[in-house]
């Protein structure tokens, strides 16, 4: 720190002196873990003790000097059997420069917020001063306590001339870490910013601003989050009433905290307790060894609470309960296992042969619960193996909670039953999403996902592209699948996540229906389009793309599907070309699929003003169509099972409706 700033931030500070207060601890003595009502000083004057403030431990011997911020943490454990020192409190405040965003609150080194700590060069002096602002502070006239500020500054003259002459190491105070471990400790009482703001010492846009780069997202939103966690598990560990759940979570209007619940969850609270007793009754009509553990031994309920990781305080849920294998034998467990081992026997090969024909793509698989009592053993495995593009990874055999780290994925999921809890932005534009993504949270833009945000969904699965960046931080959250973009058409992508999710059939399902509907179509449209070409184009500022197969858009109906035909001097296989407005007219099909696009840093609109745009024989022949540019990027299935009506209507009646 530079003492000479240091010093000339007190000479313009507004200070107003708290308490003082002398405290002498025996060997017996355990104090409690103090927060700091205002900035302090912690003067040690005799004895040895272990102290910590917020997270830096201290050695103390004899006379010690100690700064600290408003809201850190003091934690004091004798050493010795006596511990003796002053504590003077204090608050400081500095007038508001012209430029707000200057004003010295927002230097990690303002001086009344830092922690620091020192042996002072000339302890004795000190002691002096201190011995004298006690006995001031304690009397009762004003003339005293004017007299107690003045011997304050002289305190704090007389220190800074010390530690001039030292190398302090200054610790910035950190209003985030400990606006985080307030809200977690404080979760079920009123809080709103100001008092948060003021409690710590700063601004609540200061706070607010810091605080969303920890945590992404406002002090206020992360205690709405933390107290519907809480819910959820009162929700699903107990009987109790939504009143009595609302007040021990902080709300005391239960309409109110039932609108808050289905906002983060998706699902009312009465409906999510449905849904996860559901769940858990599934589990155990078909997992034998759970009904015969739970009833001989009640299962234990083992939560594991991650009380501070690197970003924060993050609380994370590993399943409702963990299953701990009973150690003893069981004569009752060791009669179900032969029962069930001479049941499979007695099966005779119809049993293995199911069991052989379930899921390719996974190592471990098993056929499902209504299946013989043989292949019900073999389902005592919650995990399975699954290769995906960076190779084998243990996942959940039936995952509930996926995280998806491509917008390109989303829609897979969809058609399986399984909305992903957590998605890249660009999802939340789809239009053809809408109504069907309500509970899923956004996580942040491609490149910068909020890593604290994953954390708290708690997936137990996470899909992502094979380039996706911070893999190796993401693979701590939870087991990643990496998939290779383009390796596989969409239908067969689709077959591949079912074998991950344990939903093959549905996704085969799927494809079975979509190709009757597009067996239905297709002779339609090839009717009425006939030998002409059909182009993709999408103007932008500075030219035009012109897309072909994979890309989006509605290509993989024109041209995968009905397999039309594109103008000559494009490609189809290329997927995309950029290309200059002037040479438009080359590669403009007798059909026009578009994608406007009006955002202010892309307005397209001017091309279609254009006298090249006009002169086009699609513009002319009113053959252009215009698709949503919010999901033009998508090709996945539930984005295509959107599309193709609005495809197939535009190329069958020839005038142009409005886009999907």
């Amino acid at each position: 720190m530079e003492w000479n700033e240091h010093a000339h931030l007190w000479t313009q500070a507004s200070v107003k002196l708290m308490d003082v207060r002398f405290v002498s601890l025996r060997g017996s003595d355990t104090p409690p873990v103090y927060q700091l009502p205002a900035n302090g000083f912690l003067f040690a004057v005799r004895g040895s003790a272990h102290i910590a403030l917020d997270y830096t431990e201290y050695e103390v011997n004899g006379m010690f000097a100690l700064h600290g911020g408003k809201g850190m943490l003091l934690d004091i454990r004798l050493a010795a059997e006596q511990f003796d020192y002053y504590l003077v409190l204090y608050k400081a405040n500095v007038p508001l420069p012209s430029d707000p965003h200057k004003h010295p609150i927002h230097s990690p080194a303002y001086p009344f917020q830092v922690q620091y700590g020192c042996i002072p060069s000339y302890p004795l002096s000190l002691f002096d001063k201190l011995e004298l602002l006690l006995h001031a502070w304690n009397s009762l006239g004003n003339v005293e306590k004017l007299h107690a500020k003045t011997l304050f500054y002289q305190l704090i003259y007389e220190l800074t001339r010390q530690l001039r002459e030292q190398t302090v190491k200054i610790i910035p105070a950190d209003p985030a870490e400990q606006a985080l471990r307030y809200i977690h400790e404080h979760y079920a009482e009123p809080l709103t910013l100001d008092k948060l703001a003021s409690m710590l010492d700063c601004s609540p846009s200061h706070l607010s601003r810091i605080f969303k780069q920890r945590a992404s997202c406002s002090p206020i939103e992360y205690m709405i989050r933390l107290r519907v966690g809480k819910a959820r598990h009162l929700l699903i560990h107990t009987d109790a009433s939504l009143q009595d759940i609302a007040a021990a979570i902080g709300y005391s209007d239960v309409y109110y905290f039932s609108r808050i619940f289905k906002k983060q969850s998706g699902l009312s609270p009465l409906k999510y307790r449905e849904h996860e007793s559901a769940e858990r009754n599934n589990i155990k009509q078909h997992n034998p060894f759970l009904m015969l553990r739970s009833s001989i031994v009640p299962a234990k309920l083992k939560r594991y609470i991650k009380a501070r990781s690197d970003n924060g305080y993050q609380y994370e849920s590993r399943g409702d309960f963990q299953l701990v294998r009973n150690k003893r034998n069981s004569a009752a467990l060791t009669l179900l296992v032969c029962l069930t081992l001479l049941l499979s026997a007695c099966s005779g090969t119809t049993a293995g042969n199911r069991a052989a024909g379930s899921n390719g793509a996974a190592n471990n698989s098993v056929a499902t619960s209504g299946n013989t009592a043989g292949n019900v053993v073999q389902s005592e495995a919650a995990t399975m193996n699954y290769t995906g593009a960076d190779g084998e990874v243990e996942v959940p055999r039936n995952p509930q909670r996926i995280v998806v780290l491509t917008h390109a994925y989303v829609g897979y999921f969809m058609v399986l039953g399984i909305n992903p809890v957590g998605a890249p932005s660009m999802t939340m534009e789809n239009p053809l999403y809408e109504g069907k993504i309500d509970g899923m949270e956004d996580i942040g833009a491609w490149g910068a996902f909020s890593i604290e945000k994953i954390i708290s969904l708690n997936p137990d699965l996470i899909v992502a592209l094979a380039n996706t960046e911070n893999l190796d931080e993401i693979k701590k959250i939870a087991p990643v699948v990496t998939v290779n973009y383009g390796e596989k058409n969409y239908k067969e992508q689709l077959i591949e996540f079912g074998k991950l999710t344990n939903r093959e059939d549905a996704a085969k399902q799927w494809v079975a229906g979509w190709e009757a509907k597009i067996a239905e179509a297709k002779p339609r449209v090839l009717q009425a389009v006939g030998d002409k070409t059909v182009s993709v184009l999408s103007p932008h500022n500075k030219g035009v793309y012109i897309y072909g197969e994979g890309f989006g858009r509605g290509t993989e109906i024109l041209y995968d599907e009905f397999g039309l035909k594109v103008p000559a001097d494009f490609d189809v296989k290329l997927g995309s070309k950029e290309i200059s407005l002037e040479r438009v007219a080359d590669f403009a099909g007798d059909y026009i699929f578009t994608t406007p696009d009006t955002s202010e840093s892309s307005d397209t609109s001017p091309t279609y003003e254009t006298e090249i745009w006009k002169g086009l024989p699609a513009v002319k022949a009113n053959r252009v169509f215009y698709m949503e540019k919010g999901s033009a990027a998508f090709n996945d299935p539930t984005t295509l099972e959107a599309m193709l009506p609005f495809i197939v209507n535009s190329l069958t009646n020839g005038e142009n409706e409005d886009g999907a």
